[in-house]
């Protein structure tokens, strides 16, 4: 009785089991959406239930396995004599008992063998599903074989309804961007236009992970990548072949970890570095994102991690304080940092705003009339717009040429930022940008120029 009790404690191995009323078992799966990454309609996994033994549960406390009807033979020649021992009674009943001395592993790995290699002794029936949990209908009371695709097996005893807790792991995908101050984070980072993003995807693999892991990278179109993926642990990789059932032709780049290189490297963290450029078609792109896919299972468990970015948008116009309806525009600037240094653009006449653009030679930004309103309610703004900026920096305008008759602006103007996203650049009021005023009049010298020391002179 010892060795048919030890035979339920062998081979329950990695699941735990308990013991109800029903003829069902059934699989809590909970642990399969481990990561709050996890696309729960993608997590479809098929548990195929084979019956190996009967069951006699006349006494609760001792179960007595039996193997009995047609091709009972048969079926005690296909078990592994070192593990097992069967003995015909005169019921025309092979009670099973499991050998003494045998390891919980060696029963386990023997009943998936038989399995494998006797499909007709021992058919399997299938259950697919992506719910959680998922119940099996095995019929009478036995002592079941149960293959899952996600690579975790386990045998089970019913004599009703026995509940499985599956413990499998799965991997894990962390997905982050550098931050200007060369810090990591998952949080959303502001970019000028042509700034280079450096992104880093931490994928750890399970202790007991078995197949081949995929990862592909999509990024929106204010994106260009810019080719430069390495793996920092040295765990070799290659591109996933467009016959592969989950190539997609929308990704930036997808790679394999075979079979083989994830059994290597288990326990192992796969490190990934590669970097985009922000491209000026991040200004309309209203994605401005960079998602990471990571596929296990061959599709059956599919993780998603992303990384934003984002851009700002200023600009000023530009009036009269003493005549408001004065015509300002033509009034010239240049655009510079917080450092002094230029920051070049082009202008969009189409949809009347400038951008940043590294490929431009100019940092030459004029004002230009827009009216907005009809009729009498018409009102015209002499105004600078400009797109592709970065919240993080300093952004200013030095006037370099006004209008005649009126004074050069002294100083710079420190552009507002405005995050650049839905229709905040579009429902802007013109007269929310700042506000710059140019005076009519002669400038007087400053203290300490030559107009004083001719003060002095005539004094």
């Amino acid at each position: 009785m010892k060795k048919l009790v030890s035979i339920v404690l062998a081979l329950v191995m990695i699941l735990m089991v308990a013991v109800a009323s029903a003829a069902t078992i059934t699989i809590n799966r909970h642990s399969s959406w481990n990561d709050e990454n996890a696309d729960p309609d993608a997590l479809q996994a098929t548990y195929t239930w084979h019956r190996i033994f009967d069951v006699d549960l006349t006494d609760a406390d001792h179960p007595v396995y039996t193997i009995s009807g047609t091709g009972a033979a048969d079926k005690v020649a296909a078990l592994d004599d070192t593990i097992f021992e069967a003995n015909l009674a005169a019921d025309g009943k092979y009670y099973i008992m499991l050998k003494s001395g045998v390891a919980d592993n060696d029963v386990f790995e023997a009943l998936a063998t038989m399995v494998a290699n006797n499909s007709t002794l021992f058919p399997g029936t299938d259950v697919t599903s992506d719910e959680d949990p998922v119940v099996l209908n095995v019929g009478d009371p036995g002592y079941f074989f149960i293959e899952a695709s996600n690579g975790k097996n386990v045998a089970v005893q019913t004599a009703g309804t026995a509940t499985v807790e599956e413990k499998n792991d799965y991997p894990t995908i962390d997905k982050k961007q550098k931050k200007a101050n060369g810090s990591w984070t998952d949080d959303p980072i502001p970019e000028e236009v042509g700034s280079v993003i450096y992104y880093e995807i931490t994928v750890h693999i399970p202790t007991d992970a078995t197949k081949a892991i995929k990862v592909f990278d999509t990024m929106t179109a204010g994106l260009t990548y810019n080719a430069d993926l390495a793996e920092t642990n040295s765990i070799p990789f290659t591109a996933l072949p467009d016959s592969d059932s989950d190539y997609d032709s929308n990704a930036t780049f997808q790679i394999i970890f075979s079979d083989a290189t994830v059994i290597a490297h288990r326990g192992e963290d796969i490190v990934l570095t590669y970097s985009a450029t922000v491209n000026t078609a991040a200004i309309t792109d209203t994605g401005k994102e960079n998602e990471v896919t990571l596929i296990y299972d061959n599709g059956n468990y599919v993780l998603r991690d992303s990384t934003d970015y984002e851009i700002y948008f200023g600009g000023i116009y530009k009036v009269d304080p003493d005549d408001t309806s004065a015509d300002m525009s033509g009034v010239k600037f240049d655009l510079k940092d917080g450092t002094g240094a230029a920051v070049n653009v082009t202008y969009d006449s189409t949809n009347g705003y400038y951008k940043v653009d590294l490929d431009s030679t100019s940092n030459e930004v004029v004002t230009r009339a827009e009216t907005v309103g009809e009729d009498d309610a018409a009102v015209t703004y002499y105004t600078i717009k400009i797109r592709g900026l970065d919240n993080e920096k300093t952004y200013t305008l030095t006037e370099t040429e006004t209008k005649n008759g009126y004074n050069l602006l002294n100083g710079t103007v420190t552009l507002t930022k405005t995050k650049d996203e839905g229709q905040a650049f579009a429902d802007k009021d013109l007269d929310t940008f700042d506000r710059v005023e140019n005076k009519k009049g002669t400038t007087l010298p400053s203290t300490g120029g030559i107009g004083t020391t001719i003060f002095y002179v005539l004094g």
